[in-house]
């Protein structure tokens, strides 16, 4: 069973409180910047050495592609914020599953390193996250589809998957995997 959204909330930043700054500071704003070919359209102000816990919905926003361009110790620091306004549900152009995912084609080398920067409890945390998800999920599309079936007079029986449901299995296994190879 999935823990509640206050729970999960809680382990998250037991795991990631701790996280160092990027010894260089190079920040979300930082990686933003590289993503505006160094002109930044910021609308919050950058305050630096701001850490993951300490911004705003709308910084994290003003940094919607930061997590492309930031260096592994960013990415480690960074991610719980990101994986915050997932389980809070705000929405923003910031995807931790697309952060998250399993590493694959042209990107798989800069996945690895930043996953290779989590330790055992970052790890456990990002797993209790994506079960989180999984089982909100699908609790939600089985509500839509009721709520569709019903609109058209027809009854939904349960076991219809929903496409994104096969996709978190997949990472939730890859993260479990990742657990048991961890020292």
């Amino acid at each position: 069973m999935p823990l509640t959204q206050a729970a999960l909330k809680s382990l998250v930043h037991d795991a990631f409180i701790n996280t160092p700054f990027p010894a260089d500071g190079y920040d979300m704003y930082a990686a933003q910047t590289s993503d505006d070919y160094g002109s930044p359209f910021f609308t919050t102000e950058h305050l630096p050495g701001r850490k993951w816990h300490e911004l705003t919905v709308a910084q994290m926003s003003d940094c919607y592609a930061a997590f492309s361009y930031l260096r592994p110790d960013g990415w480690r620091h960074f991610i719980p914020a990101a994986i915050m306004l997932e389980i809070d549900g705000v929405d923003t152009n910031i995807d931790a599953f697309y952060q998250l995912r399993v590493p694959a084609g042209d990107f798989s080398a800069h996945l690895n390193k930043n996953h290779a920067t989590l330790n055992r409890q970052q790890i456990e945390a990002v797993i209790a996250f994506l079960d989180y998800c999984l089982h909100s999920s699908t609790q939600h599309q089985h509500d839509q589809y009721r709520k569709e079936y019903a609109a058209a007079g027809l009854e939904y029986i349960e076991g219809l998957e929903y496409i994104h449901q096969s996709d978190l299995v997949g990472t939730l296994n890859y993260w479990q995997t990742r657990l048991l190879n961890i020292n």
